[in-house]
This record gives C-alpha cells, structure tokens and sequence, in this order.
C-alpha cells in the first residue's frame, strides 16, 4: 500500500470509533486490524459515511445467515450494486439489455429454493467426481504452459483460468470463449465493488450488456437443441411447474453461477500460494507429507484466512437487536464473512496461519444457512486436485525476483489479489 493508504489503516485501528469508513478502499484491501478493533469494542458498527451496520463477529454473522426472515437478501436494485439509472447514457445502455430481478443469492425462500434446486444437480456429488478428471487435466495443462520458465504470474495464468475453464464446460460455453467470459465477470465483480468512477460503471454496463446478448442467443439455442450443461438446464426450467423462466431470470442465475463458479476460487488459490510462500514451516509440512489429509486441512485454512467472499449485503425486514445494537427495520447491513473467520472467540490466534488448527471446517467463507455458496463442494474439489497437482509439478514456491509486494484489490464484497509474481523449481522426475 501507499503511504496514504497504509495511514488509512494505522487511523482505524486508533482513532475514535465513528470516524472511520470500513468502505474506505484502503480498508477493504487491508481489514485486519479493524478487524479486530471492531470485535473487541463494536462488533455491529455503523459506518458514519454511509450508514450501514457492519456486523463482524461469528456467532452474530451465523446468526444473521440463518434467520432470513429477519436478514432479507432481497435488496433495492436487486442487490447487485449502485448502478442507478439517474446517469442518461447509462439509462440508455441498460435499455439495451434486460433487467436485474432476484434470483438464486438475491432472493429469499421459497422462490430463492425453486431457482436454486435447477442448477443443484450440477453440483451433486457424483457430477463432481465425474468433473475430477477434467480438472486434474486442466491443472496440468496450465502447467505445462510455464513450468520450462520457472516462473509466472499465478493469478492470471493458472489461479483464473482454471475455475474458468471447469464453470465454462459446466456451462455450455465454448472454451475459446473464455477472455469473454473473464471480462463479464470482470464487470460484475467492479459493479459489486462499490468502488468504480464514472466511466468504470458505464464500461461495466456496456460489458454486461454484451454478456447478456451473448447469453440470450446461447440461450435460444439450447431451447431448441438441449445439451447436458447448466445453460440447458436453466432455459428450460419451469417456476411453478408451468411458467418456464423468462430471460431476465435466466441471465440473472447464469450471472451467479459464472461469478461464483471461478472468481472465488480463483482468489483463494492464488491467496493459499502466498500463505504458503510466507510460511515455510506450513509449507514445509505439505512438502513432508503431501497426503490428501494434509491437503484438506491446506484448503480450509485458506478459505479461512482468504474469504474471499468476504461481505454480504442484507437487509433488516424488522426492528432487531444485534450484539447490543438496535437495527432499525431496512436498514441495509454487511454479513462480515471475513471478518467471522477472523474471530478470536471462535479460532485461537485467528490471524495466523495454520493447517494444523482443530476447528478448521467451523469456518464461514462460503457463507451459512440457505444462501450457503451453491458451487462450495465444486470449489474445495477444484482446489484439492489443483494443489495436489501444483505440488506434485513444482515445489519451492517464492517470490519472483524484483516481484512487487502483491496487494489486493478493493471490493465491498469480495477480497483477492490483483496479481502474484512467483519463482518455482520443477519437481525432478523419478
């Protein structure tokens, strides 16, 4: 961080309560210490700025997850960002294209089950262990790509294309369509950010419009031809038993599913390649015993540490009482995942990074209740078999020589890296 931003942070951990703003981007990327701050003297604080109640302790965050009724995910706008209409050239962009309604992660039950039990079988069980093969198949294939180098840029060229690749198939899409769908989520993701100018929205806007008439013509397609992927599944789904979806609701679930389906994973691979750079003695355990065991317990200390599904909006449908704090009835409050796995009262030495902890599944990256991630078990999948194959390819992982300090991006919702520069050795072959 820059100067300014790393006073940002120094400023939140000290000054008085109620002037700092936890959507400050310099406290985005950088959390923890208010973090902890807020545990200890306002685990449900209102942010002065915008007045949102940020809610950071676990057992108040599980408790919000599972009521509701009382913590709605039905949110103004749909409750994917703050692209208003006020703005006449992006009202004219978005007249192009269709509009936002509430499906699968911005709707509530009973209609937020009917939406998500459409795509429930593609994540079963046995469709992932039929997925196992494949994804073993793309790891190495990334890999192959650069391992003569001996170095990459992580993120880009194995943390995003693999998840990209496993949802593309899942999908439908052709896999030579692939920077497309990176763009489109891409836009999604800045759209959720709260954090892009002006033009930034209306670029958003234009690339969410293309993702919306590209998807509309696969989708007549597949009306016509069904397939086995999610895409036919989604067409040609019924509501009510009689009422097919219509094409906005078809666009809002595939929006999900893409973001869902790689920016997640995307984020904590590359996030668990750097913890393990800056921890060599947990690094050096997967080196001494890379068991399936021992890759497990790598993959849940990661979606600890990362989250990076870090907030959740919600709205409260009632006047209720939260860690000593009356939310006044729709008032918009943030489900702080992150910050939940974080928590001192629930994971001893919670900044710390360790694959040995006890209660490593107690944590809530992928959320809690009937909004619980949808693609959860295809991320942990994708993930065990990626490390397994990145550790049986390449070892002594560091930091490529004069690679900047990799930073994260700032995003209300989601926290990842915007890039990591690495060095590696090929494993030597028996």
């Amino acid at each position: 961080m820059n100067d300014a931003a790393t006073d940002m942070v120094a400023f939140a951990e000290s000054c008085p309560l109620g002037q700092f703003s936890p959507m400050h981007p310099a406290l985005l990327k950088c959390p923890y210490g208010m973090n902890q701050r807020l545990h200890r003297e306002a685990p449900v604080y209102q942010d002065p700025a915008s007045g949102i109640y940020f809610v950071s302790r676990y057992d108040d965050v599980v408790a919000m997850a599972m009521d509701h009724e009382t913590f709605s995910s039905v949110l103004p706008g749909g409750g994917t960002g703050s692209m208003a209409t006020e703005d006449p050239e992006l009202a004219a962009i978005m007249k192009e294209g269709w509009p936002n309604v509430s499906t699968m992660l911005t709707q509530d039950p009973p209609l937020q089950r009917r939406y998500r039990k459409f795509v429930d079988q593609a994540f079963s069980p046995a469709s992932l262990k039929a997925l196992e093969p494949f994804i073993a198949q793309t790891s190495h294939e990334l890999i192959d790509k650069f391992i003569e180098r001996g170095h990459c840029e992580f993120l880009s060229e194995f943390g995003v294309p693999l998840p990209l690749t496993v949802i593309a198939s899942q999908l439908g899409t052709p896999l030579s369509d692939l920077p497309l769908l990176r763009k489109w989520t891409g836009a999604f993701i800045g759209n959720l950010s709260q954090q892009l100018d002006r033009e930034g929205t209306l670029q958003a806007a234009r690339d969410i419009l293309e993702f919306q008439h590209y998807f509309v013509a696969r989708m007549e397609e597949r009306r016509r031809e069904p397939k086995n992927d999610i895409l036919s599944k989604v067409v040609n789904a019924s509501i009510d038993g009689e009422k097919p979806l219509d094409d906005a609701e078809c666009l809002s679930m595939l929006s999900q599913i893409l973001v869902a389906g790689n920016e997640t994973t995307s984020s904590a691979l590359t996030e668990g390649i750097w913890l393990l750079i800056r921890h060599p003695e947990q690094y050096q355990i997967i080196r001494d015993d890379p068991s399936t065991e021992n890759i497990h317990a790598l993959v849940e200390e990661v979606l600890r540490i990362s989250s990076p599904s870090a907030n959740m909006f919600r709205r409260a449908t009632r006047d209720v009482e939260l860690g000593g704090v009356t939310i006044p009835a729709n008032a918009i409050c943030f489900a702080r995942f992150g910050a939940a796995n974080q928590d001192a009262e629930r994971f001893e030495r919670p900044l710390e990074f360790d694959i040995r902890r006890g209660n490593l599944r107690e944590h809530v990256a992928f959320g809690k209740g009937v909004h619980h991630c949808l693609g959860a078990a295809l991320s942990r999948r994708e993930m065990n078999i990626a490390f397994k194959v990145l550790f049986q390819r390449i070892e002594n992982f560091r930091m490529a020589p004069g690679a900047p300090e990799p930073e994260f991006a700032a995003n209300a919702l989601l926290h990842g890296l915007q890039g990591l520069e690495i060095a590696f050795d090929p494993v030597a072959k028996a």
